[in-house]
């Protein structure tokens, strides 16, 4: 199975929010990572064909998926970011009426909800209103019924925005185990989404793909670029006025900085392990990143 994006552009008016999109995607976790405005909700949405390019084209297994249409969109599960879910229903109920809204036959829906409510750990809240569920459950909900169909090709926007740890890693780990023989696109800008499930990451900013790489690979590139400096207090608005600060932790009476810098900061700076952390902050500004 695989993903085609060719030249993929949209612009809105006279703002250009992908630029000269070129991808292969296949069988995997791939996450797309970018600070707000870098294109990753626009991506997600043009792949998920609810949004058409100004140019370009994306192609499932050789085949143009505007002229696919219907068959297309059989083979995605789409959870956007911000869903808008019944309060009154229970969750089984709304399963079951997305599940008509999909096509999918009467004879098999019962059987379908039962399975993606098990495989999302909503079993014993079932029949427990949504109105009255936390975000982590809710966003439970939301892979639920984007698994309805069986997709191909699941695609998640910022899943674990406003999510707790505890919920964070469930789901990281949920995403892991359905990726077994589908596609998986999963943006964010949170990286410990994706250090340890993501076998590729993709690195968007401001509608330009920057890197497609491993996360292994990624850091790589960027080993000697993380240093680490103990200073005084008096010097810390030098350093960040200067460099990319990503860490400023006391160190009995001074200060520790973690610095992501192209060269040594200063002759006592010493070079540091990097993390996806350290690579956000490469490539992304200080202040995207709050």
């Amino acid at each position: 199975m695989k993903l085609t994006i060719e030249n993929i552009t949209k612009t809105f008016k006279d703002k250009s929010a992908l630029n000269d999109i070129n991808l292969e995607l296949t069988t995997g976790v791939y996450g797309i990572l970018g600070a707000n405005g870098s294109g990753k909700t626009t991506l997600m949405r043009i792949l998920a064909s609810v949004m058409k390019p100004s140019s370009g084209r994306v192609l499932m297994n050789g085949q143009d998926i505007a002229d696919m249409n219907e068959k297309y969109r059989e083979l995605i599960g789409y959870l956007p970011q911000h869903v808008g879910y019944y309060k009154n229903f229970s969750a089984e109920k709304f399963l079951k009426y997305i599940a008509a809204l999909k096509g999918l036959p009467k004879e098999e829906t019962s059987e379908k909800v039962e399975e993606v409510i098990e495989l999302v750990g909503l079993t014993e809240y079932r029949s427990k209103k949504i109105g009255g569920f936390s975000g982590g459950m809710k966003r439970r909900v939301g892979i639920a019924q984007a698994l309805l169909n069986n997709p191909k090709i699941l695609i998640v926007d910022e899943p674990t925005a406003g999510l707790d740890p505890k919920e964070r890693i469930r789901f990281r780990n949920l995403l892991s185990k359905i990726s077994t023989n589908r596609i998986v696109l999963l943006s964010t800008h949170i990286v410990s989404d994706i250090e340890f499930i993501a076998k590729e990451v993709l690195i968007l900013k401001d509608g330009q793909l920057v890197k497609k790489e491993t996360p292994q690979s990624l850091l790589k590139g960027i080993e000697d670029k993380v240093w680490t400096l103990v200073i005084e207090e008096k010097e810390i608005p030098r350093f960040q006025s200067e460099y990319k600060v990503g860490n400023i932790a006391r160190v009995e009476d001074r200060f520790q900085l973690r610095i992501l810098s192209d060269e040594q900061p200063e002759p006592n700076a010493e070079n540091d392990i990097p993390n996806l952390e350290d690579l956000y902050l490469y490539y992304f500004d200080e202040e995207e990143t709050a």
